[in-house]
């Protein structure tokens, strides 16, 4: 082996160890229990062909034929997505922190700490889209890749040619579903904006970007799709107004914000009135109004007595289109102050590092989960569908973190230096 090669796993050997452990840990957690959809793609090359499956599947059902493609081929190999499913979550967590905490923590460190920071993402939401394999494959795979190839775009200054051909191999992948297809096109637009120039590899990825949402978003499936899930799910919904469908994504979004399961939530919210409070001068109203909706909310999510439980019920109301709890007053209140939370960590992220970045990640995320009210199966797509969202969040931490380093950093440079007694003999 050549020294060189061999200091370099010395030097790394903490790191390579987590990403073993990692792995090994995310395998164990794979719900094989799970089998919806499973069997049906497991399956679905058995009297057919895979062009004249994805075909029938563009044209009848969904547009996502790359996902599709690559389920139906790869399922029946156990070692292949035993592999993939924790490769997708170091690929995710290598694209967070090169977007947020590369200028502070190098890889060794700052990898592991957003792949820690993965077991703070509520249970419900990985159980649906990383351990459960349909999930993953619609979920998380084209996630991580879309990740990955917008923190290539927007360093792309600074990234090789390597990266920029794989974050443009990525888009097949990363543009496979619509949400993370949108969110894609929504940073890049805006990364695209702030640059006002736009080079040649720009041009190309935002085109190729385009072109392949643009196939996913209008395959012939998706209506003859809408019309069945209406039937399945919401029979109501075609008598919804376009305010009534929001106000179910707004109620998917008000309960995860007030889980008490949301532990990056409440990692963002605490983290945020710690940066307020400690870096942030000059506060003003504003600033002050943010953190008592940010304390508000995470009273609201703590586990405390029943009788402050009691009290604070009212404003949880996690029961929204059952028992008609859209006619009481409580719950538009309620659905106020989310969205008031949601304000207040927009407001704060203003005042970070890069914000236009953060930003971009964070109204990405929430958008993508506010569209998905225009879908009947707003509620039968259970809490997967707060994947991206959640993400968001962690950005946003990651972001946080590293602006809570600058000031200790600065302060332990500035701390005069004891001359060594020995030295100075």
């Amino acid at each position: 082996m050549p020294a060189a090669l061999k200091t370099t796993i010395l030097k790394n050997s903490p790191f390579i160890v987590f990403l073993l452990i990692a792995t090994v840990w995310m395998n164990t957690r794979i719900n094989r229990s799970i089998f919806i959809d499973n069997d049906m793609f497991h399956h679905a090359l058995d009297h057919t062909s895979l062009l004249s499956f994805l075909h029938t599947r563009y044209m009848t059902w969904s547009g996502r034929i790359f996902i599709e493609g690559a389920l139906a081929e790869t399922i029946r190999y156990p070692l292949f997505w035993r592999a993939l499913i924790p490769f997708c979550a170091i690929l995710l967590a290598y694209a967070i922190w090169s977007c947020t905490l590369r200028p502070a923590l190098r890889p060794g460190i700052g990898i592991p700490l957003v792949m820690s920071l993965f077991l703070l993402l509520p249970y419900y939401v990985c159980e649906e889209s990383v351990y459960w394999l349909s999930g993953f494959y619609n979920y998380l795979f084209p996630i991580s890749f879309a990740f990955f190839s917008i923190s290539v775009f927007l360093r792309q200054d600074d990234a090789g040619k390597t990266l920029r051909i794989l974050s443009i191999a990525a888009l097949p992948i990363g543009c496979s579903i619509e949400q993370s297809s949108l969110l894609l096109l929504f940073c890049t637009a805006v990364s695209t904006l702030r640059r006002r120039t736009m080079s040649l590899y720009g041009g190309l990825y935002l085109t190729i970007a385009a072109a392949i949402s643009a196939t996913v978003l209008a395959a012939h499936g998706n209506g003859r799709r809408y019309v069945a899930e209406i039937s399945n799910w919401l029979p109501e919904f075609p008598q919804f107004g376009m305010a009534q469908k929001l106000s179910l994504a707004i109620d998917r979004i008000h309960r995860a914000c007030v889980s008490t399961d949301n532990h990056i939530l409440l990692a963002a919210l605490i983290l945020s009135i710690c940066f307020l409070t400690v870096v942030k001068r000059n506060r003003g109203v504003q600033d002050v109004a943010a953190m008592g909706v940010m304390l508000l909310n995470i009273l609201l999510m703590l586990p405390f007595g029943p009788g402050l439980q009691k009290m604070l019920t009212a404003l949880r109301c996690e029961r929204f289109i059952y028992e008609l709890n859209w006619v009481y007053l409580n719950t538009y209140v309620a659905f106020f102050l989310t969205l008031c939370m949601i304000v207040s960590i927009l407001w704060c992220a203003l005042s970070l590092k890069d914000s236009p970045t953060v930003l971009s990640f964070l109204v990405g995320g929430f958008a993508v989960t506010f569209l998905t009210g225009l879908s009947p199966t707003i509620y039968a797509s259970s809490h997967r569908i707060l994947l991206v969202m959640e993400l968001g969040l962690v950005v946003y931490v990651c972001a946080l973190i590293e602006a809570l380093l600058i000031p200790l950093r600065a302060r332990n440079a500035l701390r005069p230096q004891v001359p060594d007694p020995s030295s100075a003999a």
